[in-house]
């Protein structure tokens, strides 16, 4: 369970707490500084349709240099299809939402 908060979350929290008597300066200072607070999210690099894409293009990649592979086997290919293999990985994590390690 995580313990961020959404920030529209926070200033509404903070409004509906607030005294009668808290000086309406105090209220927009306060609510200024939260929201120039970072967003608790991390940004996504990249969108989901563009995850998609580079995971087609990986697998695509893949599927030719494996069939190569199979008919004559070359060290540097095994090489270029970890590297596929792990690339893919990641983009799958990407698009699952998992964060790097």
């Amino acid at each position: 369970m995580s313990d961020l908060i959404d920030r529209r979350a926070a200033l509404d929290a903070i409004t509906d707490e607030l005294m009668p008597s808290t000086p309406l300066s105090a209220v927009i200072r306060v609510k200024n500084r939260l929201k120039e607070l970072p967003s608790a999210q991390p940004e996504q690099r990249y969108t989901e349709e563009e995850l998609r894409v580079f995971a087609h293009g990986i697998s695509l990649s893949l599927l030719s240099k494996r069939s190569a592979q199979h008919w004559r086997y070359d060290e540097d290919t095994a090489t270029e299809i970890e590297f596929l293999e792990r690339l893919y990985e990641k983009v799958g994590a990407d698009m699952r939402g998992e964060q790097d390690k």
